[in-house]
């Protein structure tokens, strides 16, 4: 990284008041889940201790997404009939809602629109993971990196108060730009770096805060399995109808992404399918 861009980073995030820091109890319910014999009692404990992730856990997990014979009411009584991948992908989808708590302005997007954009994208990036066989740690690292690939978003809106009309009006200036393209221009930085560096500050896993940094980055997004997953599957849950601000009409499906994990044409259309009725399921809950 530049020196320039590595000023500006550090400029961004000691203005911002109200850097996001990610959850304890996550984190303490994610090493618990890398045991083979996880002491749900233990992880109960963890996750009641942060009540906003405790509600948008059973929020998701008594969607009709997971079709439970009946509506549960704690979270033990969740953990009978879900799986360790289910039980992760639940917890990182009720964190990134405590992210996504308020509308941004300057992206044009709602609170909750944004949160159903980043599950619909874990939900496409499990779906493609799983068709390429990847391991069980490979998968968490999917789950991280698809839910939080635009939490760098949420840190550029606090950072720059910009109104959305400065991106529309810079598009119309610009039409054959890519959205990442205007982003450069209006704010000096895209959203993929600033998450990455977010990411970067909490530890996260090199290949994750990679996966972010170059999600609509079309030279790095090839360079990685775990990159064009993300990367594939953001484009997924835009061509679905569940957009992230107004970004999502600007942005091109890379050809590379498919050859690279061997998807079909076809095999796409059916991915699209599958990710747009999982996600219809789970939107009925969030609204």
């Amino acid at each position: 990284m530049s020196l320039g861009k590595e000023l500006l980073l550090e400029k961004i995030f000691s203005k911002v008041d109200q850097i996001p820091t990610f959850p304890k109890a996550a984190q303490r319910a994610l090493e618990l889940l890398k045991d083979e014999n996880v002491d749900y009692r233990k992880l109960e404990e963890v996750i009641k201790t942060d009540p906003g992730i405790a509600a948008n856990f059973l929020k998701i997990v008594n969607s009709a997404l997971y079709a439970l014979p009946r509506k549960v009411e704690s979270i033990a009584q969740a953990f009978l009939y879900l799986g360790v991948d289910q039980i992760k992908f639940i917890l990182l989808s009720a964190v990134i809602g405590k992210y996504f708590d308020k509308e941004m302005i300057g992206y044009g997007v709602s609170a909750k629109t944004i949160w159903l954009h980043s599950i619909a994208c874990g939900i496409a990036g499990e779906l493609l993971a799983r068709k390429i066989g990847a391991s069980e740690s490979f998968m968490e690292r999917v789950y991280l990196a698809c839910l939080l690939h635009d939490i760098g978003k949420i840190v550029l809106d606090l950072y720059t108060k910009i109104e959305v009309e400065h991106f529309k009006n810079t598009i119309k200036e610009n039409p054959e730009w890519t959205f990442m393209q205007v982003e450069w221009l209006v704010l000096g930085v895209d959203h993929g770096l600033v998450g990455a560096e977010l990411l970067k500050r909490w530890e996260f896993p090199e290949d994750v805060v990679f996966s972010v940094r170059a999600h609509h980055d079309d030279s790095l997004m090839v360079q990685r399995k775990l990159s064009a997953i993300v990367a594939l599957a953001n484009a997924v849950a835009n061509l679905i109808g569940f957009y992230s601000g107004i970004d999502s009409f600007y942005y091109s499906l890379h050809d590379d992404l498919l050859k690279l994990l061997g998807i079909k044409p076809d095999e796409l259309e059916k991915l699209c399918e599958i990710t747009l009725e999982k996600s219809l399921l789970i939107e009925r809950e969030l609204i």
